[in-house]
């Protein structure tokens, strides 16, 4: 059924979603496999419900499914809950809201659509309509994950790091360097979260996934009671 997959992402109710752009679909599984949904109608096209090289996939819980799509077509496709098409924005270039190769799509916990637009070096973010509310530069965002409290983690597969942004787009911390050490990236192109808040880093050339290990909180001394 998948030809090539090229992105993976679980929902709250542990659905597994799937990009392929080997047969321009994303298919939405439950979490034994069994098929739920496909969006997309196999073939590559403009049409809104065709998809030509889908790379990634974001949804609201129990209402829209996004599309960042992608390798063919340079937009953004939004769906209703069942799979119907509701509209559509973006189109190829370097001007705000165009782009060039949309290569990963997330929502954030105010609803805003953000998406990497790897080939143009930024994060360009829009309301659930499409309309352009702010563009982050100085990135290239082949993949995008937010922790749990809300900071949006960028793999830059050009500069080989990984980076955290804030919720205005200021780059807190970067970490990582081209390389095969532990630590070091060879392009990554995805990473995500597990519930022990450990971050995950697929690389395409170093074709591994490495788990990077949350620091732990340090606490102060206990403060000596006799004194």
């Amino acid at each position: 059924m998948i030809v090539t997959a090229h992105r993976l992402r679980i929902d709250r109710d542990d659905n597994v979603w799937v990009t392929d752009i080997g047969c321009h679909r994303v298919f939405k599984f439950d979490p034994r496999g069994k098929l739920l949904l496909v969006l997309g109608s196999g073939t590559a096209g403009p049409g809104i419900e065709q998809f030509n090289k889908p790379t990634d996939v974001a949804f609201v819980p129990l209402a829209e499914v996004y599309v960042s799509n992608g390798y063919g077509n340079s937009r953004v496709v939004k769906f209703s809950p069942s799979g119907a098409p509701i509209t559509s924005w973006g189109k190829a270039g370097k001007k705000p809201g165009e782009f060039r190769l949309p290569h990963s799509i997330v929502v954030d916990r105010r609803g805003r659509i953000l998406v990497g637009d790897r080939e143009n070096d930024r994060v360009q973010i829009f309301n659930d309509e499409g309309a352009l509310l702010d563009i982050w530069t100085g990135i290239a965002p082949f993949g995008l994950a937010f922790d749990k409290v809300g900071d949006l983690y960028v793999a830059d597969g050009r500069a080989n790091t990984v980076s955290r942004l804030d919720a205005s787009g200021t780059i807190r911390r970067s970490w990582g360097r081209k390389g095969k050490a532990p630590g070091e990236f060879e392009m990554p192109h995805m990473l995500a979260f597990d519930l022990a808040g450990n971050l995950l880093v697929a690389e395409i050339n170093g074709m591994r996934l490495q788990k990077l290990v949350r620091e732990p909180t340090s606490t102060p001394p206990a403060r000596d009671s006799a004194r």
